[in-house]
């Protein structure tokens, strides 16, 4: 028997141990139990930037302007409409917007033509 292979059937032997296969899943939930805040929180920044995305198109898309996507106002990236060279809104919300310097003299090819609406075709009904 070569070394290989006696390595392999020991590793099998051992991943079939009832205490070998208990330790791992104390050791994995442990260890998801540790990671789980931190991944529950970059979820929540990532689902909460992509409704910030699409609300922010939609209302370029309502009143044919346009936006621009990780602007950073106080530090932070937001998504902002713009309608004819001015700030509208921000998403997140920012107050006093148009005041912004941050805004001010604004780079239009950073800004964005909404994408046109995805149109769902309607489900046909069919007699029977």
């Amino acid at each position: 028997m070569s070394a290989a292979r006696a390595i392999a059937t020991a590793a099998r032997a051992v991943a079939r141990n009832k205490a070998v296969q208990g330790a791992a899943a104390a050791a994995a939930t442990k260890l998801a139990a540790r990671a789980e805040p931190a991944l529950r929180d970059r979820y929540d920044r990532w689902r909460s930037s992509r409704g910030d995305r699409e609300l922010a198109i939609k209302l370029a898309r309502q009143i044919q302007g346009r936006w621009s996507e990780d602007t950073i106002i106080a530090g932070r990236p937001h998504h902002v409409v713009w309608k004819d060279g001015v700030p509208i809104a921000a998403f997140p919300p920012v107050a006093d917007l148009e005041l912004r310097p941050e805004l001010r003299d604004f780079d239009t090819r950073l800004q964005n033509v909404p994408p046109p609406a995805e149109r769902r075709p309607r489900p046909r009904l069919t007699a029977r």
